[in-house]
């Protein structure tokens, strides 16, 4: 009786201390505890994160903190990759030409430059774009040459805002063998876009024939 009285009382000092520890004031862990998936959510005001050796080597100042199977919850921050819009690669056949086209992007986005890819093993590029709204330019630049080390890019004067789900039209002049989308329009998570007309070095006409570009 005696031994089995003993046993209860332990069991409610350990039960006393891990309720005391959940709300201390000062909370340390140990990495294999969270690395074995312990922990949970904690009240404590400052805790801090030890290696298997004693290392700190993560702290934190909160009133309410979540930690489990590894990682900090709640803690992590993020990062949003650049957003653009963004054809993917075309194929062959290509030549050089006059792209007209409209697109509408599917996110605002704000772009400086624009890359076009080119066929492997030439220097296809784009040598001017303007981008327009309506009948206004909200952008327009011209190639640099091979000299530049982005030659591949075009370079706007300056900055410009494309709102989401707004039309807007483009004229691209393209030299030597940039990749082609050989389809009337194109439609991706980035917007969709669709070609009004290409002509090409030799004047003919087109009405499937969109650019592989890529706007930053």
């Amino acid at each position: 009786m005696k031994k089995q009285i003993v046993v209860v009382l332990v069991w409610l000092i350990c039960l006393t201390g891990i309720a005391y520890a959940g709300v201390s004031a000062n909370y340390n862990l140990s990495w294999h505890v969270l690395s074995g998936g312990g922990g949970g959510q904690m009240d404590s005001a400052t805790y801090a994160l030890s290696s298997t050796v004693g290392q700190v080597i993560g702290s934190s100042e909160s009133s309410n903190y979540r930690m489990g199977a590894g990682y900090w919850y709640g803690a992590v921050s993020t990062t949003t990759s650049k957003i653009k819009f963004d054809t993917g690669p075309g194929t062959y056949p290509s030549i050089s030409g006059t792209y007209n086209c409209t697109f509408t992007p599917t996110q605002t986005i704000t772009v400086s430059k624009l890359y076009t890819y080119p066929c492997a093993g030439t220097g296809g590029h784009s040598e001017h774009v303007i981008i327009r709204k309506g009948s206004e330019t909200v952008a327009e630049g011209s190639w640099g040459g091979y000299q530049e080390a982005e030659w591949s890019y075009i370079q706007f004067s300056e900055s410009v805002t494309l709102t989401a789900n707004e039309q807007y039209s483009f004229s691209i002049r393209a030299g030597s063998y940039p990749q082609v989308i050989h389809s009337p329009t194109l439609t991706n998570a980035n917007g969709t876009m669709n070609c009004t007309e290409f002509v090409d070095a030799n004047g003919k006409s087109y009405n499937d024939w969109l650019p592989a570009i890529r706007l930053e």
